[in-house]
């Protein structure tokens, strides 16, 4: 059965849409690479479209979002990873569900991790993970402080850094342009988000 990571959290602006697409480009660059599709559910977005390491499906609506999944579900080998940006009730079902592993993003400000905190108070499955951390080494120390406010069973070990260029995951031409650039980042990422699920990239990646 196929696993599914849910990129969700109140929370706008935490990077989930970018967190997502990057998971799934991750899996497809691995060694043995794992097929991933990501689930659009932002209704205001464009399905993007051209060729990728990974597929992107349409969950716009409650009711694609509930078909795709019917039979995505069903596929042995397989990452689902369903971009949360649409902040949509039925999400909640689907991570109270579905969900083997559920990233809350947040910022390295004080009231992103007041609101991850409480997000993470009502999802026991969520795991918050520090996101477009800054790399100037007082600024992150600074940022570092505020991860203690977090139990450290409940975030991920290692905050994801800030990346340039990353809105290139969403443009056709320059995604084929940056593929190869980000993919050991991306890899890192799917890695460690399937181990914090039980979930080893060697079960997922079809048999040779």
């Amino acid at each position: 059965m196929a696993k599914v990571v849910v990129v969700a959290g109140t929370k706008g602006g935490t990077g989930k849409s970018t967190l997502s697409h990057l998971i799934a480009h991750g899996a497809g660059s691995l060694p043995q690479p794992i097929p991933a599709v990501v689930l659009t559910t932002d209704e205001d977005d464009d399905l993007l479209e051209g060729y990728r390491r990974y597929v992107v499906v349409d969950g716009r609506t409650p009711a694609l979002l509930a078909s795709q999944l019917e039979d995505l579900l069903q596929v042995e080998h397989l990452l689902i990873v369903i971009d949360g940006a649409a902040g949509r009730a039925d999400l909640d079902e689907v991570v109270a569900k579905l969900a083997d592993v559920l990233v809350v993003p947040f910022g390295p400000a004080d009231h992103e991790v007041t609101r991850v905190n409480k997000n993470l108070a009502t999802a026991p499955k969520g795991i918050a993970l520090p996101n477009r951390w800054p790399a100037h080494q007082a600024t992150r120390a600074r940022a570092n402080r505020l991860l203690e406010r977090i139990p450290r069973e409940r975030r991920f070990e290692f905050p994801f850094p800030a990346i340039p260029k990353l809105d290139g995951l969403f443009s056709a031409t320059r995604y084929a342009e940056l593929a190869y650039e980000i993919a050991s980042p991306a890899r890192g990422l799917v890695t460690e988000v399937l181990a914090r699920g039980g979930i080893g990239t060697a079960d997922l990646a079809p048999p040779k």
